[in-house]
């Protein structure tokens, strides 16, 4: 059965009483919605404050919790900085490095990244990247190289055996925003340009394992066809998923899918 992620990236939106009120709505809807052998998997970024009692509500749920940002040491004289130890002492299963906003605002570079991804799979977490197509080309190809630029250097010294713990997200910046996502045929054509890079990098096999998800433009209606691709894992959301209706109205797609492929 195919596994189905969804995920909110909550950003600096929701003070810690909204949070948590989500976080409370979410908990009873996933436990009434979703069956026990499901493999959808619903993840969600609060922010920092929040992050700690929407842990608490989140316990035995089946909602798991993710923050948007760590530091690359676990402890140490890093004033302001969130140590990765830390998240995943108050149950963070996921971790964002590189978000394009974090790029773009605070200058990330390849680098830090990079050592962000290690820090938090040295943590027992998984780590979401981010490769973002800031203009939409026709030329495939040049599309495909342009992402593995960005890539590749996220990957260095990553063992292969760590890919799978990683979750990749594909944004077309140029779609965010808009309520017009890229085409299902375009989106399609990335990924399997990405998985085939990830073979050659990596081995046979080691594309065909990696989780991808897509991140931009996302409406319900674009929602079913995209989480219906056979190469992709699901779908991450941002403003959108600030609607408690559209995120589960999203959940509730998933579980049609998934009931139509057993």
């Amino acid at each position: 059965m195919k596994r189905i992620l969804l995920c909110t990236n909550w950003k600096m939106n929701l003070s810690v009483t909204e949070s948590v009120d989500y976080a409370k709505k979410l908990k009873d809807f996933t436990g009434e919605m979703i069956p026990e052998d499901s493999k959808i998997e619903i993840f969600i970024f609060p922010d920092f404050l929040a992050l700690y009692p929407v842990s608490q509500v989140l316990t035995k749920s089946k909602v798991r919790l993710g923050a948007q940002n760590c530091f690359w040491e676990d402890r140490g004289a890093f004033t302001g900085e969130i140590s990765p130890l830390s998240l995943k002492d108050i149950n963070c299963t996921y971790a964002m490095a590189g978000h394009p906003e974090r790029v773009n605002y605070f200058k990330e570079d390849f680098k830090i990244v990079n050592k962000k991804a290690k820090a938090i799979l040295d943590n027992n977490m998984s780590p979401v990247l981010f490769v973002a197509e800031t203009e939409k080309k026709d030329n495939m190809k040049h599309t495909a190289d342009m992402l593995k630029s960005q890539l590749f250097p996220l990957l260095d010294g990553i063992d292969k055996k760590e890919l799978s713990k990683i979750v990749i997200i594909y944004e077309p910046t140029w779609a965010i925003g808009t309520g017009e996502p890229a085409s299902v045929k375009h989106t399609g054509e990335v990924l399997s340009a990405l998985r085939e890079s990830i073979d050659s990098q990596f081995g046979k096999g080691a594309g065909e394992r990696q989780l991808f998800m897509y991140g931009g433009g996302v409406t319900l209606e674009s929602a079913k066809e995209i989480m219906s691709l056979d190469n992709i894992d699901g779908i991450g959301m941002g403003k959108a998923g600030l609607n408690f209706n559209f995120f589960t109205g999203a959940i509730k797609i998933a579980i049609e899918l998934e009931k139509n492929l057993k």
